[in-house]
């Protein structure tokens, strides 16, 4: 079946190589008005596809190998989905579970080639995954699956600069935070998003422990696995790490680490030689570090007492800080959002109870859940989805998963998770596309948006079992994948149609396309970067439709590593290990050159 997908990307890339670049992907054997999951469906799970133009009211699945007719079905009738501006008719072969390599053809029509197995994800999981690994900094490698080389990426980082003074640091300090991973498409290292994507794959190790393994990662040339931990931990430790170099001797943390100035496209992580700066603290962003300290702390504990120990002290640390610091601190320093994201919030209160809950959930000291319960009336709220501004749904999971919580406050807080988690199958039902994202979510990270919610229904199903929590989530998916007005594929090189030119550093500078790398996504909200904005302005854009696969769409082509978590944690669900997996199944066939390689 692999080996049937990788020989069609050979014949795109040709197609591509002798045609206008970008031009000929979407042209190539599917037709735009029939949407599928471009990887593929689950056998004993729901199959449907959507088809917004074509003629006929039935459908057909051909055998991609032997070229059979292998199902029939008749098209629902068609109803107008609104955040599309599309009439979706809806192609349901949920009884066909024979696995293989298939294609949906309606008249004289055919969709994007997509599988069918028990094991559709296992591919995608291990390049997401991976991705962490290609954002290092700090860590010299060679990459023998993308050709992707960095000799040491910034490794000024050893000696940055302090950009402010107080109390405990004078200005110029000279500051050891090398390590980490990139932050997104530039080389921006952030407490923030580093404390939530790292807690997000720790979840998704938690959830599912037997689905991660050794060697399942490949790691690169130079890039030392840890004989005692599944690849996903060590690369989760490497991150813990540097978060760990962030966090003062009062038990805060600062705020991020970046140039002065924005690198330009040519800079790879080598040739950015830039002066590195420490900018910031921030009191939200120091309770996420803790929340993902504590639950590091439990999951490395059977491989690492001594470690997972060090681990708690840090969150602990944050903890008493926070104790300490009533008010909510957000620092800013003029000058210090000039070469680097801001990710400001000025409160602090869903991450205080993230930390606390977490904290009780990994000690079982009682003294956590008084603070939860005199927060009852925040902490009993229905969320939203979690995201860095808001991980009020985070707390609340953590304390519905603890059997030493309070029953009481435990019924309170497990009735509002789950009236949010139907909210969202509602929302599922509406929409065309099975989408979570209603008209207002169709923001900046809007895949991030709709997978996290998912990734909710995910969390719900282990406290309240439901099959259409579980279904709602694969919905997802399928929608990241390319069963969306657009046929994109959100993920880049996974699925026929994946972004082209996605907003980042590393593969302009270098020419390595580096897979499983989650994309903004769809954007209908103005002030967001130039091109964004001119589509916008351009006509009556659906937001569904509001995205653009160029280079400098930082709001709707960029890939960021929270982003990458929550989908890690969606797969980590539906794919389980596989050891079968060879280098060279993760290997594009197709290329993708970067923009300035091609001037």
């Amino acid at each position: 079946m692999q080996n049937t997908r990788r020989l069609r990307r050979l014949v795109l890339a040709g197609l591509m190589a002798l045609g206008t670049y970008g031009l000929s992907a979407t042209a190539f054997a599917a037709d735009a008005g029939l949407h599928v999951d471009q990887v593929g469906y689950l056998t004993n799970h729901t199959k449907v596809a959507m088809v917004s133009a074509a003629s006929g009211d039935s459908f057909k699945l051909v055998d991609v190998k032997t070229g059979k007719i292998v199902y029939e079905g008749k098209l629902t009738a068609a109803k107008y989905d609104a955040n599309s501006a599309e009439n979706i008719r809806r192609a349901d072969f949920t009884n066909f579970n024979t696995p293989g390599e298939y294609k949906l053809v309606v008249g004289d029509k055919e969709s994007y080639d997509f599988a069918i197995g028990d094991n559709v994800y296992n591919v995608p999981l291990v390049q997401n995954l991976r991705s962490y690994t290609l954002s290092r900094s700090g860590n010299p490698f060679k990459d023998e699956v993308t050709g992707l080389e960095v000799k040491q990426g910034h490794a000024q980082d050893k000696q940055a600069k302090l950009y402010f003074g107080d109390k405990l640091n004078k200005k110029g300090d000279t500051l050891d935070v090398s390590g980490g991973w990139y932050d997104a498409g530039d080389y921006g290292k952030y407490t923030t998003t580093a404390g939530l994507a790292s807690a997000e794959i720790l979840l998704a190790y938690e959830a599912n422990p037997t689905h991660f393994t050794k060697g399942q990662l490949h790691f690169p040339k130079g890039v030392k696995s840890d004989g005692k931990l599944p690849d996903v931990l060590a690369e989760v430790k490497h991150e813990l790490k540097w978060m760990q170099k962030m966090q003062r001797s009062d038990g805060s943390t600062f705020h991020k680490v970046a140039g002065a100035q924005w690198p330009g496209f040519d800079k790879s992580p080598d040739t950015d030689t830039q002066e590195r700066f420490v900018y910031g603290t921030a009191t939200y962003s120091t309770a996420i570090y803790g929340a993902s300290m504590a639950i590091a702390a439990r999951v490395f504990y059977p491989y690492d007492k001594e470690y997972a120990e060090e681990l708690l002290k840090s969150a602990k640390a944050a903890w008493n800080y926070l104790e300490k610091t009533n008010q909510p601190v957000y620092r800013w320093d003029e000058g210090q959002e000039n070469g680097s994201g801001p990710y400001d919030k000025k409160t602090d209160e869903e991450e205080r109870l993230w930390l606390a809950a977490e904290l009780f959930r990994t000690t079982g000291d009682k003294a956590y859940e008084k603070y939860l319960q005199n927060k009852q009336a925040v902490f009993t709220k229905k969320p939203g989805f979690f995201t860095w501004d808001n991980t009020l749904s985070l707390a609340q999971f953590a304390y519905l998963t603890n059997d030493k919580a309070d029953k009481s406050l435990q019924g309170r807080v497990k009735k509002a998770f789950l009236a949010y988690a139907d909210d969202i199958v509602k929302k599922i039902e509406k929409d065309g596309f099975a989408s979570s994202l209603s008209a207002s979510e169709y923001t900046w990270a809007s895949t991030k948006n709709a997978v996290s919610q998912g990734d909710h229904l995910l969390m719900a199903n282990q406290i309240a079992p439901n099959k259409k929590y579980v279904e709602g989530a694969l919905d997802q998916l399928h929608y990241l994948f390319g069963r969306n007005v657009l046929n994109r594929s959100f993920m880049t090189g996974v699925g026929d149609n994946p972004p082209e030119h996605p907003h980042n550093r590393i593969h302009e500078s270098t020419g390595a396309y580096v897979p499983g790398l989650v994309v903004g996504g769809p954007n209908a909200v103005s002030g967001g970067d130039p091109d964004q904005t001119k589509y916008l302005e351009s006509g009556n854009i659906p937001p569904a439709k509001a995205y653009l696969d160029v280079l400098t769409s930082w709001s709707t082509n960029e890939y960021a590593i929270d982003y990458n978590s929550a989908a890690a944690y969606a797969l980590a669900f539906f794919a389980k290990a596989d050891s079968s997996i060879k280098p060279a199944d993760l290997k594009l066939n197709r290329v993708f050159p970067p923009l300035n390689k091609n001037k």
